[in-house]
């Protein structure tokens, strides 16, 4: 009996050692960031919702807006950083409009814009590496 403990210990031991420890998913944190030009004039804007959300500050926001008038959609984008700098962005352009209709609640956002505030660029990521908000 004791032999069998014995032998059961050292296979478990080489197969830890040979398989390596487990993970349970890729997970990401990615703060709200905005990024300038050479004319210090916010160009992008990025991070993740949950990020903001769990964030220790009480500044960080990103999000996307949706909203109708008679015979058209407008969508926009804003962020603030944790030092309280912000940016938006507005557009009626059918491709932007699409992208923020798939925004989730734990979406990983990234917006660029113009010096006109128009947005000129949106990337959506909903998967499970992005941050979830927590209470």
């Amino acid at each position: 009996m004791k032999r069998s403990i014995s032998a059961a210990l050292a296979a478990l031991t080489v197969s830890t050692a040979l398989c390596g420890t487990a993970f349970a998913g890729d997970k990401g944190n990615v703060p709200v960031t905005l990024e300038t030009n050479s004319s210090n004039q916010v160009i992008r804007a990025y991070g993740m919702i949950g990020s903001a959300r769990n964030s220790a500050d009480t500044k960080q926001i990103i999000s996307c807006f949706i909203s109708a008038a008679a015979n058209s959609l407008h969508a926009g984008c804003e962020a603030q950083n944790a030092a309280g700098n912000n940016t938006m962005c507005m557009s009626t352009n059918a491709n932007i409009v699409a992208a923020v209709q798939s925004v989730g609640p734990d979406s990983y956002i990234d917006f660029t814009r113009d010096s006109s505030g128009n947005c000129t660029g949106l990337y959506v990521a909903n998967g499970s590496p992005t941050a979830v908000k927590q209470p």
